[in-house]
């Protein structure tokens, strides 16, 4: 009598202890495959950022070309649909980005605005010539900024 009560108290404590390792080890599986969703999720939604990112960046770029070449010889005034278009660009940035685009942004941006609404029929050659370098320089800065920003590869954290 004395062995089958041990009999069964071993079987017991047998399937007890398998109970307890299957369980354990089904809750570490599922805490590392849902560890690795996140991580793929993170991943997938970096790339997705990086790439509205670098519409958003090509589109300013673009934008701020596309005035200084418009406006060689004419100004502009702060009402019109290219300047509208080129702010709205602007904020788009503004409101996507880090502190490390953000100013180069402002910088370019006021230097492209400055130069756009500057009247050209009265002032020097030498003014309207350093303030188109002026810009193209801000633009080249944010350029290179912004290609390094949205080249950045993911990094898990």
């Amino acid at each position: 009598m004395v062995d089958s009560w041990v009999t069964v108290v071993d079987t017991a404590i047998k399937i007890g202890l398998g109970a307890a390792i299957a369980a354990i080890s089904g809750y570490v599986g599922l805490v590392k495959s849902q560890k690795h969703e996140n991580d793929k999720f993170k991943c997938e939604l970096f790339y997705r950022l990086q790439q509205e990112k670098k519409e958003k960046y090509l589109e300013l770029l673009v934008q701020s070309q596309e005035l200084i070449q418009s406006h060689l010889y004419t100004c502009s005034t702060p009402d019109s649909i290219a300047c509208k278009e080129y702010i709205r660009a602007f904020n788009e940035v503004q409101l996507l980005s880090e502190d490390n685009i953000r100013v180069p942004a402002f910088q370019m941006f006021s230097a492209v605005e400055a130069f756009v609404y500057l009247r050209k029929n009265q002032q020097e050659v030498d003014l309207i010539d350093s303030m188109v370098r002026k810009a193209r320089e801000k633009i080249s800065i944010f350029q290179k900024i912004a290609q390094v920003e949205v080249t950045k590869q993911y990094q898990e954290t």
